[in-house]
């Protein structure tokens, strides 16, 4: 989608990424002395060109002292086993979204959720935080997911399991469930309006994030998005003000919080940290906070 942008909107995305240090780069060596921790940008969803990548990585994992990941196999099974035991994790018990949505709205988001394989009643009765994450995920995609094909993380976490390197989660299992339950209500249905109207172009935008992804450009990915959504916005103000809030709750503050679990950590040792390339770039990306605790960055190959 990037090529056929509007000059404008080219411009304003330009503009973000120049203004946002550590915008580029998959791979970032951050060194204090006895402390090295290599920050490996992932991307969530299977790739097949994510074999060649975790082959060129293996050598730097098998070295390492301890590999972090946002959740290992452990973090893993206990949010299956939750939602398992307690539905309303992701089920809701009050009014369903037809009741709290737009006739258009509902109408749009039950063809999206139909195209994914989810029937709309079913769709229905989710938190409006789980059906905006659905969305993110195209209708191509959804095969792989449910065979189980998984993303550089994976493949990571593999890698250190085969050769006995500790892994440690950066987070909580629940971690998602906490974000998600300081939300208003409203916020939660918004959640699901800043998502609708790029859902008909989720595959057009999956292309773009894989492409972004393999050239190592993850800013531009997020302001991307972040443009986009003021180009289609009824309120430009408040999707801005909506876009905010979620990149404050699904990336600032566990960013932040990473900080605090990576340092008590890295005296004296070898790390590996393993994080969804979103997480990476911005004033609040986890690069830009180590540099300000006093780590040196050194852009390295990936």
């Amino acid at each position: 989608l990037l090529p056929d942008l509007p000059a404008d909107q080219r411009a304003l995305i330009d503009q973000a990424v120049a203004a946002s240090p550590f915008a580029a780069g998959n791979h970032w060596r951050a060194e204090k002395p006895g402390s090295v921790i290599d920050v490996i940008g992932t991307l969530h969803l299977f790739d097949p060109r994510m074999d060649a990548i975790a082959t060129r990585l293996t050598p730097l994992i098998t070295a390492a002292d301890l590999v972090f990941l946002e959740a290992t196999d452990k973090e893993i099974t206990a949010l299956k086993r939750a939602t398992a035991s307690d539905p309303t994790l992701l089920v809701s018990t009050g009014p369903t979204l037809p009741e709290r949505l737009s006739p258009e709205d509902w109408r749009l988001l039950s063809a999206e959720m139909s195209d994914r394989g989810i029937p709309p009643f079913m769709a229905s009765k989710f938190r409006p935080w789980y059906v905006s994450m659905l969305l993110g995920v195209p209708p191509c995609a959804m095969p792989d997911m449910a065979a189980g094909a998984q993303g550089l993380d994976h493949l990571v976490g593999e890698i250190a399991k085969g050769a006995d390197v500790p892994q440690q989660a950066l987070e909580p299992y629940d971690t998602v469930f906490r974000i998600f339950a300081d939300m208003t209500p409203e916020e939660e249905i918004e959640m699901i309006r800043l998502s609708l109207p790029q859902a008909d172009k989720a595959e057009d935008t999956f292309a773009t994030m894989q492409a972004s992804y393999f050239s190592e450009n993850h800013r531009e990915l997020w302001e991307f998005s972040r443009i986009s959504s003021l180009a289609e916005a009824q309120d430009p103000e408040k999707t801005a003000a909506d876009f905010a809030r979620m990149e404050t709750a699904l990336l600032t503050e566990r960013n932040r919080n990473w900080l605090a679990v990576i340092k008590d950590a890295a005296p004296g040792k070898s790390l590996v940290v393993a994080v969804g390339a979103a997480h990476l770039g911005g004033q609040t990306g986890l690069l830009n906070l180590l540099a300000q605790d006093g780590y040196s960055l050194t852009r390295a190959g990936f």
